[in-house]
């Protein structure tokens, strides 16, 4: 007995699932929106707008170093009298920070804008440039390492994450920290920026190729991180733990030792060395006299101590 097998015909082609109609596939890379990029003008067009919109309104202070480790020391460098806290007169604050606002204090006085209004204003108004250039170099830095959409997510959310409008914006402070920040954020964009890696590689793998950084970008980095350094002695934490990941994989140790880190630091520290004796009016060396007050002498200890890996664990 024969058995009949079933021939199978082909039928017409199936028409292809509407799109979002029982496709649960992914979307190919070529089908997914494209984050479209901000322009560098726009982003620090709108920082400047809203850091300077912050200065103006707010009325209030977060801590009192805003004025006695800044605009006390400013107008005393300017006018000849202010009030020095018991750190200046024991040589463990650099001059560098205030002395920026002491130009601006000046450069007031000599336009005949040396009013109540303009002298509280304006170191406002000088610090929101700062902060808007802090937001920017974010965005910058958050586009090298991750992509357009986490920077713009970052940007957007950074005034609003550091803000507290009961006080002032925490990068509106007229404090060296708020200072440090910026110089530090900037720096590490150029500090990345430095190594020449494909699109879209981690920092992870960015520092293994440590050896392929652009000697320009990374003298730039350098640079602000000395300066960072000299505003704010305890960022030499922050960049001896990033410069020490690509110190130890970089092919040419010496040349970025003896021809870059070195040569650089030696320069801002000499600068600011300067700047303290001329206005201390001694030979005041301010990273010798902070080391041996808060590490040496313990004299820190009277506003509390931590661990000694407190700044690697938990910061």
């Amino acid at each position: 007995m024969s058995h009949r097998r079933r021939s199978q015909v082909a039928g017409p082609p199936r028409p292809p699932p509407e799109e979002g109609v029982g496709d649960f596939s992914p979307p190919s890379p070529g089908k997914a929106r494209r984050v479209q990029p901000w322009p560098e003008r726009r982003v620090l067009a709108l920082a400047l707008a809203f850091r300077a919109a912050n200065a103006l309104l707010v009325r209030t202070y977060f801590n009192p170093d805003e004025h006695w480790q800044c605009l006390e020391v400013a107008h005393r460098i300017a006018f000849g009298y202010g009030h020095l806290t018991w750190e200046w007169k024991r040589g463990l604050r650099g001059y560098l920070h205030p002395l920026i606002f002491a130009a601006l204090y000046k450069f007031l006085a000599f336009l005949h804008l040396d009013t109540p209004w303009f002298m509280a204003m304006a170191p406002r108004l000088l610090q929101s440039v700062f902060a808007a250039f802090g937001d920017l170099y974010l965005y910058k830095l958050s586009k090298l390492i991750f992509n357009e959409h986490v920077a713009q997510w970052a940007v957007s959310l950074n005034p609003s994450v550091n803000h507290d409008y009961t006080s002032m914006d925490k990068l509106l402070q007229l404090t060296g920290g708020c200072l440090e920040t910026v110089l530090t954020v900037a720096g590490l964009y150029y500090w990345f920026n430095a190594i020449d890696s494909s699109k879209g590689i981690s920092v992870v793998s960015k520092q293994q190729t440590a050896s392929y950084q652009s000697p320009q970008s990374r003298k730039m980095a350098l640079l602000i991180a000395a300066l960072a350094c000299a505003v704010r002695p305890t960022s030499a934490i922050t960049w001896l733990y990033v410069g020490l990941l690509d110190f130890i994989q970089t092919k040419s140790k010496c040349q970025l030792l003896f021809l870059e880190v070195i040569p650089l630091g030696a320069i801002i520290l000499a600068v600011t060395t300067f700047l303290d004796w001329w206005m201390y009016g001694s030979r005041v060396i301010v990273p010798l006299n902070f080391l041996k007050f808060n590490l040496f002498s313990s004299g820190g200890d009277y506003y509390g101590t931590h661990v000694f890996h407190w700044y690697f664990t938990q910061v």
